[in-house]
């Protein structure tokens, strides 16, 4: 019962579908990719390496904060991996990182960009 607590928990938190070059480094080695969504509880991306889950990672993204951008790093885990099945992606894996360690700073800043895209968003929609 409390996993799935936890899950509804984290679902509540407003995700984004937003492109965002991220920098990822596992045991030294650093991979770069592009998100598929973000929010402050963590990203979603795809890889061209497998991430064992439960791997703990680093992270670092750059989001725009008005006129200027925010460097973002923190420290994540990898809580699912799934392979890309598509013939042309084979050997990709869609991975989720669930953040576990990232500062006031850093998740305020997030919390603004991922706020300031809904708002865009939903003024279009209008």
């Amino acid at each position: 019962m409390a996993s799935g607590m936890t899950m509804r928990e984290r679902r509540q938190v407003p995700r984004i579908a937003e492109r965002v070059i991220v920098a990822i480094t596992d045991a030294g080695t650093e991979l770069t990719t592009e998100s598929h969504n973000l929010s402050t509880a963590g990203v979603y991306c795809t890889l061209d390496r497998f991430l064992a889950p439960m791997s703990k990672v680093q992270l670092q993204f750059e989001l725009p904060n008005g006129a200027r951008i925010s460097t973002v790093r923190c420290t994540g885990v990898v809580v699912r991996v799934e392979p890309v099945i598509a013939s042309a992606d084979r050997g990709r894996f869609n991975t989720a990182i669930f953040f576990t360690e990232l500062s006031d700073r850093n998740r305020s800043t997030i919390s603004r960009f991922v706020r300031q895209r809904i708002s865009a968003a939903s003024s279009t929609d209008a």
